[in-house]
């Protein structure tokens, strides 16, 4: 999954849908936070979960820039321009000050990019982009017409919003299936009726949506 941005309903719903056990691995490529109170939780969630692992986003990175050890009014300024407002409320009115710093450790020492090999193909995880500039893994962005970025390797990302990539088409809100490259952000930041939080199994790239 990816870029869930606190929609804590649909979360647990696709759990649900996955039939999630402990049989299962679940990556999150990034953005669990921000826009919507829930994202805390969430990560509390994955946190908890021995079998659960987070790649960080550009939303976690910017929240570890707003209230980590070099946190300045000017970081949390434009966190809460890209909805860092309803994470922080979360934070303060919703965990003590020793989880607040657990969760803040946790993002700091959450990987960027994960490879992963599953049925003798591998995959690369990442928020943004591959590549060897954490700036670009966090922040790229791919495009519909972009060479595989990879080679012998599968790269799953978030960040960009499928409907710019899918083009028009009547329910563009679906997993993209580029060259070597597949984008699973379909559109869960945002608030029209259309938007989803898709979930890629990896074993047969079978698609769920919530």
């Amino acid at each position: 999954m990816s870029d869930i941005h606190g929609d804590l309903d649909r979360f647990q719903k696709m759990l649900k849908e996955i039939a999630f056990s402990d049989a299962d691995v679940l990556y999150v490529l990034g953005d669990v936070i921000d826009y919507r109170i829930g994202g805390v939780a969430i990560l509390s969630q994955i946190m908890q979960a021995t079998n659960m692992t987070l790649i960080r986003g550009d939303h976690e990175q910017m929240c570890l820039d707003a209230l980590g050890p070099d946190g300045s009014l000017r970081r949390r300024s434009i966190w809460y321009h890209y909805g860092g407002h309803p994470t922080f409320l979360e934070l303060r009115h919703s965990f003590t000050e020793p989880e607040q710093a657990d969760i803040l450790q946790y993002l700091a020492g959450s990987p960027d990019h994960v490879e992963v090999e599953v049925n003798h193909r591998c995959f690369y995880l990442v928020h943004g982009l591959p590549s060897n500039d954490t700036r670009t893994r966090l922040w790229g962005h791919p495009s519909s017409s972009m060479a595989a970025p990879l080679s012998g390797c599968t790269a799953v990302v978030g960040h960009t919003p499928t409907p710019i990539l899918n083009g028009p088409l009547d329910d563009p809100y679906m997993i993209w299936h580029g060259n070597g490259i597949i984008g699973i952000d379909c559109g869960c930041e945002g608030s029209d009726d259309l938007r989803k939080l898709a979930c890629l199994r990896l074993e047969d790239l079978a698609e769920f949506y919530a």
